[in-house]
């Protein structure tokens, strides 16, 4: 519950939406290869998660290490990267702040998944 009111504060305070939709201090195309990079991830996540036990029938996530061996790593490698790229492009607007503001809202996010209910 703490990180997410934290994320919460920190997107109303350092005003989050607003940067990333039109301020123009946002290196652009930083900003969209970051979203890019986290658009192939989330369709990695949606591969191992929903395909491979729905489609394929592979139930377990050591399968994974059979079937498809380079998608985990790859995503790893995706995300650092995308964090890299989204701290580059927020930097001239947040400064040494932008690491601490993605961050807590990144932590947030992440917690958050914890109150979606899940169906069996």
């Amino acid at each position: 519950v703490v990180w997410v009111v934290t994320a919460a504060i920190v997107v109303k305070v350092s005003n989050t939406p607003f940067v990333f939709l039109s301020d123009e201090r946002v290196i652009r195309p930083l900003l969209h290869a970051a979203l890019v990079l986290m658009g192939i991830n989330t369709l990695l996540v949606l591969y191992l998660a929903i395909y491979l036990p729905k489609i394929k029938g592979i139930q377990d996530s050591s399968g994974w290490d059979v079937y498809c061996p380079r998608v985990v790593p790859s995503m790893a490698i995706f995300g650092v990267v995308a964090a890299i790229l989204l701290i580059r492009s927020t930097w001239p607007v947040w400064g040494f702040l932008a690491p601490l503001i993605l961050g807590t809202e990144a932590l947030g996010a992440l917690f958050f998944l914890h109150f979606l209910p899940w169906l069996p």
